[in-house]
């Protein structure tokens, strides 16, 4: 549902202005977002929004010049809406946070490998940080499975350095 971008800028848009026409909201896209859409597609992804009941429709008895010909759409629970979209983008966040911290590791992990013994120690101490970073829930879970299974190849190379 939130994958979409018109779909995300619309309840935006709806959260900003209460309820707008379908004519208004196209308006708004483009002069706004520059997203040009024409009335079918708007229509359309208005459908979605109402089938998860984020908006609802009725007629445009409500507008400055009422007009019961006209459809209105509005959102339905702004509260829930809101609460969505905090944890979107705290999703977002924290993937974000994920492919920062296993681009660190990574790094390390390279350099580690063209070390000498003797040099090591100061940055195993700071890999082994940032491995267990990469392995705690909160960061674990952002990462895809090929990163994953680095992690636990560069375990394995901790395993080994250890033993030395």
């Amino acid at each position: 549902m939130f994958k979409s971008e018109v779909r995300r800028r619309i309840i935006k848009l709806l959260l900003q202005l209460e309820w707008r026409s379908l004519s208004d909201i196209a308006e708004k896209l483009e002069n706004d977002y520059s997203l040009k859409i024409t009335l079918p597609g708007l229509l359309k992804h208005m459908r979605q929004l109402e089938e998860t009941g984020i908006v609802r429709h009725e007629s445009g008895v409500f507008a400055k010049k009422p007009d019961a010909r006209k459809t209105v759409y509005m959102l339905e629970g702004k509260e829930r809406v809101e609460k969505l979209l905090r944890q979107l983008e705290e999703n977002v966040g924290n993937l974000l946070n994920a492919g920062v911290t296993f681009s660190k590791t990574a790094k390390k992990a390279r350099m580690i490998q063209r070390m000498e013994a003797h040099m090591l120690k100061k940055e195993i101490d700071s890999f082994e940080f940032l491995l267990a970073k990469c392995e705690s829930k909160k960061v674990n879970s952002c990462l895809t499975e090929d990163e994953k299974k680095k992690i636990k190849l560069w375990r394995m190379m901790m395993q080994l350095l250890k033993e030395k």
